[in-house]
Parts: structure tokens; C-alpha cells; sequence
């Protein structure tokens, strides 16, 4: 059952300066929640077309909207831009034989609604060139015996994760970190994976017997050069987590650094999203609230001097809802956000009665795809 808030917010809050400040573009709509990628000027996402019941991926690209000529899935794209060998841009996503299943509701971190990508079985990874128009296996990285998904490719390497279906129990369930040359003979190397989860789920007769709820794991990777952030989603001391980690790939060792981490509860929901490194070298991530507090924010995090900032998403202007981001991705200077639909049942609502809703996408009230309007990063709030 979808719960609903009624929340009581002044009018002053829709009337603040960030609010009368030039009003954010809207890239697309989408009937679906999806990730989100951008590079060198470029922003793909899937676009979900009801009459088929498919996802198509979709582009921007110097002020054009487009499919791209690929085969569609029946789950969002987890595609991520990259550069090839030669600079050019790239996206790298996975098809699978079975396709991931959504994300149970027992781990939680369910704001961002993307599919459990670590349950989907028969997986391979995939490269489109925009260059020429073709879409080629990343052969080297497929293997016979394991799923490979979310992978990040940048120039000569690829980054992915992997799980090994036919191991049984935990092993063949859990998901790993690895990273390789795109061509060549060379080695796969495994990285260090997030956190591990020791949520159980029990029954409420008896005999009661408890069983572990094994964590989604990853939820996006980005690779720029020898730096790989990711996000992850586990649980821990009976709440579901999100982390987003910054790893370095060294020649003879990974150093791993968390960077940021939410838990959920009942009352208070929290998930990080879509952790990408911009071009100075900065990671920059989504965290979306939903509960008592329901705030957006972008977070960014300098690679060199370890400083981090933080931005809110304002409210759209001449809108009483605020929308809850999604997916977030970063292009240059631009912050690129999925912004939730309008789902709300019965009376509409007004600045002077808003009210607060579950995030997602639908039909009749799409999610918006926006490019915020010049939003201001400062120091991190005391929590």
C-alpha cells in the first residue's frame, strides 16, 4: 500500500529567491523512473514507451532529442558515458537473458524505484559508438558462467559488476567489483565492494525461522582514469543503508574511501544516487529524503582536497510539490535531475494545503528530466 503525508509548509517557502531565480529546463519526460548518464555535452536515459511496454534509450544532444538505434529492454538502460581510446563518447550498459526484477521492499532504499540490478541472470555487457552508429559486445568482459552489469567504461578500461549465478548460496547471489582492459588479454582485477548486509527477514509464526537478506549492492559506477565512485545499497543494525564510495586503482593496491552514507527507517527514508566524477575531478552524487524531511540534495566531493559541498534542489516554481529527485548525473558545470511525477489521488493541492506523496513516475503524471538552474554549493549542514 502507498503511503501518503499531509504536510503543513508556508507560502513563503515556494516564494524563496532560488525559487524566482530563472526557472530549470526540462530535457524530456519519462512515464518511468530511470538512471541517468551525461558526458561531453551528452545526456542518455531510457525512455519508457507505454504502447510497447519497452524502454528505449534515449539521448540528448546539442539541443536534439533522439533514440538511440539500439534494441530496447524491458527494464530501464544502465547505461553510463564514457571516452574511448580516441576521445569520442561511448555508453556501456548490460542486456540480459532474464531481466532484474524490481527492488524488494524488505531491503528498503526503494525512493529511486531502479530494478535490483544484481538479480538479473544471463547478463552481458554491450558498447554503443555514437561515432558509427554500431553497438559491439565488450567480449573481454563477458563470461560464460556469471551476469555482468552497470559497467563504466573510460578509454582503455572497464569497470563492472559481476555475480556468479551458477555458485550457490551467498556466492552466487552477492555482486563484486571488477575492472579490466576493453581489449587484449589482460586480466580482470577485483575491486573492494561495498558493505555487506546483515538485514534478516523472519516469519512471524513459529516456528520462526529467520533468513539473511542479501544486499542490491550496486547501483551505478563511474570510472574517470584510475578513479572508480560507486554507489551501493546494503543494511545494517535492522535499517536499510546507501553509501557512495571513491575507489583509486593503484598498480599494486585499491584504496577505498566512503564518501557518504543515509539509513532508512519507518518514519524516515533516505538513498543516494547516481554517483559521477565531472570533469574537475569532483564526485558528485544525489541525496533523496522522503519521510518527516523531504529534501533533495546534490553533493559533491573534491577528489584532491577531500571538500565536500552540498546544494538543494529547490522547488519547482509555481508548484506546491516538491519533487523528489530520482536520478541525478553531472555534465561540466550542469546538474542534470530526474524529478518525480505529480502522483497525488483526490483534491489537487495548493501552496496554501500541500501535501507530500510517493515518489515515481506514471502515464498521466510523468517524471521530468531537468537541467537545474544555477544552483549555489556550500558547506554541509550539521546533521
Amino acid at each position: 500500500m502507498r503511503r501518503f503525508w499531509l504536510v503543513s509548509v508556508s507560502l513563503a517557502a515556494f516564494m524563496s529567491p532560488a525559487a524566482d531565480a530563472v526557472a530549470d529546463e526540462v530535457i524530456a519526460t519519462t512515464a518511468r523512473p530511470t538512471p541517468v548518464s551525461a558526458h561531453a555535452g551528452r545526456i542518455v536515459w531510457s525512455a519508457y514507451d507505454p504502447a510497447q511496454r519497452a524502454f528505449f534509450l534515449a539521448q540528448r544532444f546539442d539541443g536534439v532529442t533522439s533514440r538511440v538505434p539500439v534494441r530496447p529492454r524491458s527494464v530501464p538502460f544502465d547505461a553510463d558515458l564514457g571516452p574511448d581510446v580516441n576521445g569520442e563518447t561511448i555508453a556501456a550498459y548490460s542486456r540480459c537473458a532474464r531481466e532484474p526484477r524490481p527492488r524488494s521492499p524488505r531491503i528498503g532504499n526503494v525512493i529511486a524505484q531502479m530494478p535490483d540490478w544484481s538479480s538479473g541472470r544471463g547478463c552481458d555487457l554491450y558498447r554503443f559508438d555514437f561515432a558509427t552508429g554500431r553497438e559491439t559486445r565488450i567480449a573481454t568482459a563477458n563470461s560464460p558462467g556469471a551476469s555482468e552489469f552497470l559497467p563504466s567504461v573510460w578509454k582503455a578500461t572497464v569497470a563492472f559488476a559481476r555475480v556468479y549465478e551458477r555458485k550457490r548460496g551467498l556466492r552466487g547471489e552477492r555482486a563484486y567489483l571488477y575492472a579490466r582492459p576493453i581489449a587484449g588479454a589482460g586480466r580482470s582485477r577485483r575491486l573492494i565492494a561495498g558493505s555487506r548486509s546483515d538485514l534478516r527477514f523472519c516469519t512471524a509464526v513459529r516456528p520462526r525461522r529467520c533468513t539473511l537478506i542479501v544486499e542490491p549492492g550496486p547501483t551505478a559506477l563511474d570510472l574517470f582514469g584510475r578513479r572508480l565512485a560507486f554507489g551501493w545499497d546494503s543494511g545494517a543494525n535492522e535499517s536499510p543503508t546507501s553509501a557512495v564510495y571513491l575507489e583509486t586503482l593503484r598498480a599494486r593496491r585499491v584504496e577505498r574511501r566512503r564518501l557518504d552514507r543515509v539509513d532508512s527507517g519507518d518514519i524516515q527514508a533516505a538513498e543516494l544516487l547516481s554517483p559521477q566524477v565531472d570533469q574537475d575531478a569532483r564526485v558528485v552524487w544525489g541525496r533523496a529524503l522522503f519521510g518527516d524531511s523531504r529534501l533533495s540534495q546534490v553533493r559533491r566531493y573534491a577528489i584532491s582536497s577531500r571538500k565536500l559541498e552540498v546544494a538543494a534542489l529547490q522547488p519547482i516554481p509555481g508548484q506546491a510539490l516538491i519533487r523528489t529527485a530520482l536520478a541525478t548525473a553531472v555534465d561540466r558545470n550542469d546538474v542534470i535531475y530526474l524529478a518525480s511525477g505529480l502522483n497525488v489521488p483526490g483534491e489537487p493541492c495548493t501552496p496554501q494545503d500541500p501535501c507530500a506523496f510517493d515518489p515515481g513516475c506514471a502515464d498521466d503524471q510523468p517524471c521530468e528530466l531537468r537541467r537545474a538552474s544555477p544552483i549555489v554549493f556550500g558547506p554541509p549542514p550539521r546533521e
